[in-house]
Order: C-alpha cells, then structure tokens, then sequence
C-alpha cells in the first residue's frame, strides 16, 4: 500500500507562474491567483485574504478549472503595494483551514507568513539560467608565476610570508597564520575559462582579489587596487574580456563590515583623533581599543554613524561599489560579506537602513546588477525586496541537504559542543526548507544562492566521509532546487578538505585524479539547469518526506520534473511513491534524465522495485 496522506497534501499553491499570472508585476496592476486542489477532499468554500493598506479582504475563490481529480481556485489580486501579502481560507465541515507560504493548518498564522507579491521588482535578467562557480583565486590556477608572493616578503606580527610549492596540504592557522600562498592569480583564472565553459559555469564568483596582506584577502588595505599578485587591474580586465567571449558573469566579494588594520584610513585614524577618517571606526580607547570583526584587531569594522565613510563605500558616484561596476570591469554584482553583520554596533542597529542605501545605490547604476549577502543563520529579514537579492542559502539549502544527507551541522565542521550529529528525518528537512524559502517572497527564492559548500565550510565529499554515492545525490539536490546553483571550485572532481584552511587546498588540474563520473554528472545536470523550463522558473512543492526519502517537484506552464532522493542503503523491497499531491494522473510515465529508466503512474502512485544507497532521480512527467 502507498504512504497514507492527508488530503490537506493535495493542496498547493506558490508564486510561480503557473499560480500567479504575473510574477512580477507593475504596482498597480490585476493578477489572477490560483489554487489547485487534487483528490477527494471536504472542501465547501475557498476564500482569498488580502490585507492593502492593513484592511482585511476576503474574496471568494471560482472553480475555474475542474477535472477528474483536480480543482483550480482563481480569484483576483489587486497590487496596491510595494508588498503585497495574500493568504488563503479553506472552510470544510470540521472546521477552517489557513494556507500561508509556511504550509496548511487548522491553527492560524501570523501574518510574516503570508505568501508576498513584489510590486516593481527588479531581478536581475540573468541570474533565473545562472550556474555559479566559486573560486578562491590563491588556489586555482597560476597563471603568471612572476607574481607569486616571495618567502619573507613580508611579516604580520611576527610570521612572514611563505611560498607554497603547488598541490601541498595547506598550512593550519597555527603554523601558516594565513601567510602562505600558492601563487593561484586572475591569469590563471582566465586561462581556464575554457574548463569552466565547458562544464557548464557561466557565472563566477569570487572571493576578495584587493590588495591585502592574508591569502584569504578579506583584510583589505585598498578597495580600489587589486592584488598585484593577483595580477592587478590589468588582470581583472583581461579575465573581464575572457568572459565576455563566453557570456559568463563575474561578481566580487567585498566586506563592507570591515576593513583590514593595514588600510591607510585606518592608520589614519589610530595615528591621531584628528584625522578624517577617525569618524570611520569606533574607538573604545584610543588608538588601541577599538571595535573589530569577533574581536579580531586585524579586521576593524566600519562605523557606519558617518554619514562620509557611506559616501565612500556606496553612495557617491566614485564610491567603491560603484568603480568596479563601471567600464572597463563591469562586474555584475557583489557578494557582501558578514551581510548581517554590517552596521551593527551594540546599540546602533544600522542594518537595515544601510542594507536599503546600498541597493539603491547599485540599483541606481546597474538595475541588473546582482546583490548576495552571506549570512549563516536567518537572513530573510533582509530578503524582502528592498535590501538585498539574495543570500548565500545555508539555513534554506546547505544545512538542512547536510543533516539530512550526513547528519552533521555547521557545529560539526568545527568539532564543537554544540554540533548535531544525527542525521535529519526527510520530513524536518524539508520543513526547514520550507520555513525558509516561505519567509521570502518567491521572486526572491528564485535568485537564493544554493550551495553545497564554499571556502567557509568542510567540502561536501569530506561531510559525506568519502561517500560518493551521497555525493552525486547531494549535486542532484542542488542542481534541481528553487534558487541558483554554485559549485564550489574542486567539488566537481571530488577534492576533500575540512575546515578552514583544509577546504582551500589547491584545485587538482591532473585528469587522472578526477572522479570522472562526478564531474560528468556535474556537466549533465548543469546544462539541464540552464535549459529545463521547469528548473529555471517552476514552482516548488514537497511531494512526500519521511524518514530516507525526499520527493519534490518543479513544475512549470512548459514541463513538470519530479525528484526522487533516497539516502539510506539499498533497499531490495522498493518504494511506492505517491505522486497524487502533484497533479500526476494515474498512467503518466516518469521518465529518468540521469538513468533513462521509465515508470508509469498507477492508483497515484509509482512503484520502485529497489532502491539503491545515495539514489538519485529527475523525472519528467509525460501526461497521458
């Protein structure tokens, strides 16, 4: 028998096209809202709320469209806002039933969870068909070895520089303090554009190239020069003009919470109270006793109370967000570093307000510009349309696809007290995920940035323990949820390493040391991300969850895609899986893009015989 369901799991809607008639609307304007109900269900009345301007509406929802099993919902939205929440009422005989963007209940919701309708958004044109990359440039590529940073060229606090003979482990903190460098550079990075191409990347981001003294470059001393041994400005616009004979994107990371205590401004300011750029920091104690990123006197941070240090940052026309935007760079976005750290200072709370200021000023110059804050915990506050695009999605990917596959949170990548290391049920990960993508409007979601790891983090193969059947089931994950895709550089050919600095070692460039089935996997499943209709713009909605087995699908007006992800070990008796919720009639055939194996749908089901350890399948529905 399959999994018995509630009928309530036949109820979906989200702020696709395929229930929004337009996504992205004019203030203004009318939009038709839909609500699809499949199976037998108590349903006598439907009722959309809205709320314009704090006034309760209830409009009752048509039957537009009734099939066999189906009932389609429409009622009209009118968009008198720059935000527009909406909610649905579902009257049975046992009661009412609520509808946010956080799921279905009897119990009512606060409003936060309401789905939300952006008025004038702009999102970047791009970034629906993007599959990232990201690079840490010390450990690509060398491409110009005249640049490598020598032994002993230069000392922070008693350690010196040392140069690195490529491919060796990198150097623990203790012993490298950041310092050691491997001569990884722009050139190097242009130089495999081609490789990048041809695995189907088509936007790069990178981590901080302006000069600085740490390999990891995020004490920066000029936001206006990057790294000689990087290869300097000159570097940055050869590698602008690789890309652009590829058509791939390039955004930068900046902090924009900090600076590095090498940087003339600061300087500046420890050296006399007079300075002008003494208003740019906060000095508990001059000049010594001053406020630093976790209190790490290298990395002072920003006092955004100065109105002249935004200006600086942001706000003017030659401010430094701005520069780099301009010819001949042209970046297309930034990658801001700490996000929700940046304008907060014990009781100042800035975030918000300088968070608003710097997406007009990019907006102002590049309307197609893409904004990425990192943020390691709850950062939808920030996501709602006026702040930032999008975050790195850890809360609302990576942790909850880590736990569920490994059964290891971020207190395990760093061996803490803390950490969680038993491994998440399929149903709570997938209530985290829709937690998280619930609290942001679905234009958002949209532009989320998934990953599976970054320079931050253990690497997915070593959270995995080597395990490469979950490894391939984690890149089917992420190249088929809601958001855009970033692999971490070396993830595609199945590189190790744990935390920081582990996770940074050198990209191997030897073929023979590939996972070749990894990479091809990789390859396949980015070019299916850039072309599926049903990947780039399509809704999301949870199938089934529980214990080992995750179902989801993506569906758009084009094409319906159902994934199927097992991370238990191989089961010979099988899985029936029910595919009713989604509106999949019985004799629709599934068929396998990875495997090229069929199933046909019966009594709403499909009926896996086996099912192997790591499984992982994307079926596109054929109706009948």
């Amino acid at each position: 028998m399959p999994p018995s369901l509630h009928w309530t799991a036949g109820v979906h809607h989200d702020g696709s096209a395929l229930f929004v008639s337009n996504p992205t609307p004019a203030l203004g304007e009318t939009v038709t809202i839909s609500l699809r109900v499949v199976g037998k269900t108590p349903i006598r009345g439907v009722f959309l709320r809205s709320c314009p301007d704090g006034e309760p509406w209830m409009i009752e929802m048509q039957p537009s469209l009734i099939q066999e099993n189906t009932v389609w919902y429409k009622a009209d939205l009118a968009v008198t806002m720059p935000v527009n929440p909406y909610r649905f009422k579902l009257i049975t005989p046992e009661g009412a039933y609520y509808f946010t963007a956080l799921g279905i209940s009897r119990a009512d919701a606060p409003d936060s969870g309401d789905f939300k309708l952006l008025a004038d958004y702009p999102a970047p044109s791009w970034i629906k068909g993007a599959v990232f990359y990201e690079i840490f440039p010390d450990r690509f590529h060398n491409g110009d070895p005249s640049n490598d940073v020598r032994d002993g060229e230069w000392e922070v606090r008693g350690a010196k520089t040392k140069h690195r003979p490529w491919g060796e482990m990198p150097l623990h903190y203790r012993e490298g303090r950041t310092l050691d460098f491997y001569g990884g550079d722009l050139q190097g990075i242009t130089r495999k554009i081609d490789y990048l191409h041809d695995l189907g990347v088509n936007a790069l981001y990178l981590t901080p190239i302006f000069n600085a003294r740490t390999n990891h470059r995020y004490d920066i001393m000029d936001f206006f020069e990057v790294d000689p041994h990087l290869g300097g400005s000159e570097a940055l616009i050869e590698l602008r003009a690789g890309l652009d004979r590829v058509n791939m994107k390039l955004i930068l990371d900046v902090t924009l919470n900090h600076t590095g205590w090498f940087h003339p401004w600061f300087q500046a300011a420890q050296a006399s109270k007079d300075s002008s750029y003494y208003e740019f920091f906060t000095f508990n104690n001059h000049p010594n006793d001053y406020v630093s990123w976790l209190g790490h006197a290298s990395l002072p941070k920003w006092n955004y109370r100065s109105q002249k240090l935004r200006d600086q940052l942001y706000r003017a026309e030659d401010s430094v967000l701005r520069y780099w935007l301009r010819s001949p760079f042209r970046i297309d976005g930034w990658r801001l570093d700490v996000a929700n750290m940046q304008g907060k200072q014990g009781a100042v709370q800035l975030g918000h307000e300088i968070g608003r200021e710097i997406r007009a000023a990019i907006k102002g110059h590049s309307p197609d510009a893409y904004l990425l804050g990192e943020h390691f915990h709850d950062g939808t506050p920030h996501l709602q349309g006026d702040e930032l695009d999008a975050s790195m999605n850890y809360q609302g990917f990576t942790f909850p696809v880590r736990r569920f596959l490994a059964g290891k949170d971020l207190g395990a990548d760093w061996n803490a007290n803390w950490a969680d290391t038993h491994p998440l049920p399929a149903e709570f990960a997938a209530k985290q995920i829709s937690r998280f993508m619930g609290a942001v409007p679905w234009v958002i979601a949209q532009q989320q940035f998934n990953l599976l790891g970054s320079h931050d983090t253990t690497r997915i193969m070593t959270v995995l323990d080597g395990d490469r059947a979950l490894t391939r089931l984690a890149v089917v994950l992420l190249m088929t949820f809601p958001g855009v895709p970033c692999i971490y550089y070396g993830d595609e050919i199945g590189m190790t390493g744990g935390n920081d600095p582990f996770n940074r070692a050198c990209m191997i460039w030897e073929p023979e040391k590939w996972d070749r089935d990894l990479y091809d996997l990789h390859r396949k499943l980015a070019a299916l991300r850039k072309s599926a209709p049903a990947l780039r713009e399509g809704g999301f909605q949870v199938l089934y969850a529980e214990g080992s087995l995750l179902v989801y699908q993506r569906q758009s007006r084009e094409q319906q895609l159902v994934v199927i992800g097992w991370r238990g070990g191989h089961n010979p008796l099988g899985a029936r899986i029910p595919l009713w919720p989604g509106d999949i009639a019985d004799g629709s055939v599934l068929h396998d893009l990875i495997s090229g194996d069929s199933f046909t749908v019966k009594d709403g089901v499909i009926n896996l015989l086996e099912l192997s350890h790591g499984m992982g399948l994307i079926l596109e529905v054929t109706h009948p």
